[in-house]
């Protein structure tokens, strides 16, 4: 479907591709077109600074690896909880367990083949035309003083103090040439809620950090400019 649809895009607008008017194509991958799970609905009565929920089915997974009694988290809470609400996100709750771990890096690493995947095919739709191809990522910016980073592990972002959740997406954009945009860049800490534990500035320069350290993606900041 994705590749169908970027092919009818490249077909219609050959004109404009051929003649460099278009040169930056931003690849849809998801809620609002950004890289992530669709953890935070508002039309499912998402509100903020819930911590959303996560969206997979892991018991296949788990049987993969020899644990077929290992089960999704059914104590990460619902969508409008807060951390402290739920065993998973707790400080020192089980998402730092063996199973809680495994499920985490299951979780984020679908996400990231997820996007891998979608690339592999814009590239070859897009070939011989000189294209940016470009993804957008979500600033997922509550939460992330929490130490277990609820908001972004159910999106599938698995960032925690010990972890660079955000350098794997670099890596796969690196592999395919293409640059990251990234939400959230006018967002101060100090106009947000203490209650979120929301740390925006924090978040954008992790980012930055790690899509230089991967030498590849350019790494793009802007304005959320997509409803959720």
């Amino acid at each position: 479907m994705y590749a169908d649809y970027m092919a009818s895009f490249r077909d219609n607008m050959k004109e404009f591709l051929d003649a460099g008017v278009i040169v930056d194509i931003e690849v849809g991958l998801g809620p609002a077109g950004e890289l992530r799970y669709p953890s935070y609905p508002q039309s499912h009565g998402w509100s903020f600074p819930g911590i959303g929920e996560f969206q997979a089915d892991f018991k296949a997974a788990a049987a993969m690896v020899g644990h077929p009694e290992w089960e999704f988290p059914h104590d990460s809470g619902t969508y409008n909880d807060t951390p402290e609400r739920t065993r998973f996100f707790v400080d020192n709750g089980t998402y730092l367990t063996e199973q809680g771990r495994f499920f985490l890096a299951w979780y984020s690493n679908n996400l990231i083949k997820h996007g891998d995947k979608i690339l592999d095919e814009a590239n070859k739709v897009f070939l011989g035309h000189r294209v940016q191809l470009a993804i957008k990522i979500s600033g997922i910016h509550w939460w992330y003083k929490a130490p277990s980073h609820a908001a972004e592990l159910t999106a599938g972002y698995y960032n925690l103090h010990d972890r660079d959740g955000y350098r794997p997406i670099a890596r796969m954009l690196k592999r395919h040439h293409a640059s990251l945009n990234f939400t959230c860049a006018e967002m101060r800490d100090s106009e947000q809620s203490s209650q979120a534990r929301s740390a925006p500035e924090e978040l954008v320069q992790q980012v930055g950090v790690e899509c230089w350290l991967e030498r590849g993606p350019k790494c793009g900041m802007r304005k959320r400019t997509s409803s959720i």
